[in-house]
């Protein structure tokens, strides 16, 4: 359904809602027709904005009107997150949802439309209009992914984060450990299977280990605080985190449909996070 471009499409779509995105709020413009007075229409068009709240969603199903399934919402993927909540709120009740990437909007605003610049209510009316020039070429909106791959990424991107939160805490760690344990201030420790990495495991308490115990026992540090016990459980538990979304991810990387894939990407070397950014 989603892109069924032919004759007959015109026909089938009677209105093009244009959503720019906020952080707690979108503007729309609903538009039933193509304007020829882009800059007039702006100033006599009926903008909207809702709020992301429940009531702020009822309110824009309201703005719609009867014709939800006769409707196509364009808007950019601003923010992922906040891109995700409307656009899946729509498609849920029947809306056709297109994305239009941020270079071509902006190209198209500067070379076919005389909005003002910095204004949430142009926005809304550019992708609108924009949506109503290229109805009938796909190739003018971003590709629409499947399910199983939009949820791919998605666990590729929490991944990341976890990483990124994980850096400063083990590098706060180090240097706790260069004046409380220099011994193994160095030590790369790894997970292996499904354990977390032993020296941040012995250090909060959820691994044993006689190796670390008679280092510790002869070290020349000053001793471990609490402080320091405490970032390693820190790193424990983002490990553990880690170790869950790795779980899901092999689940629907291994699908049958991304084999021919996979088989490539072994042969380049590729881990698996890789694989799934893909």
């Amino acid at each position: 359904m989603l892109w069924e471009f032919g004759k007959l499409h015109l026909k089938k779509f009677r209105q093009i809602l244009g959503l720019d995105i906020s952080k707690a709020s979108v503007s729309a413009c609903l538009l039933l027709q193509r304007p020829t007075d882009h800059r007039q229409f702006y100033y006599d068009c009926d903008f909207r904005k809702f709020d992301a709240t429940a009531a702020g969603i009822i309110r824009l199903l309201a703005f719609i009107g009867g014709d939800i399934s006769h409707t196509i919402a364009v808007m950019e993927p601003s923010g992922v997150n906040y891109q995700k909540l409307w656009g899946t709120q729509l498609a849920r009740v029947g809306v056709e949802v297109r994305l239009v990437g941020h270079a071509e909007l902006r190209s198209f605003r500067q070379y076919h439309l005389g909005l003002p610049d910095q204004d949430d209510d142009a926005d809304a009316l550019a992708l609108a209009i924009y949506g109503w020039d290229y109805l009938e070429n796909p190739r003018r909106f971003l590709q629409v992914r499947s399910p199983t791959v939009v949820e791919i990424r998605s666990f590729v991107l929490r991944l990341a984060h976890l990483n990124r939160v994980q850096s400063p805490i083990i590098n706060r760690a180090r240097q706790d450990l260069a004046w409380q344990f220099p011994e193994v201030a160095l030590v790369r420790s790894i997970r292996v299977g499904d354990r977390v990495p032993l020296l941040w495991g012995w250090l909060c308490g959820d691994r044993q280990s006689v190796k670390y115990d008679l280092l510790f026992e002869n070290s020349i540090g000053l001793g471990i605080t609490d402080d320091l016990r405490r970032h390693a459980a820190r790193i424990c538990d983002l490990q553990r985190e880690e170790m869950l979304w790795e779980f899901e991810l092999s689940k629907l990387v291994a699908l049958p449909q991304f084999l021919p894939y996979r088989k490539v990407f072994a042969r380049l070397g590729f881990g698996r996070r890789v694989e799934a950014l893909l």
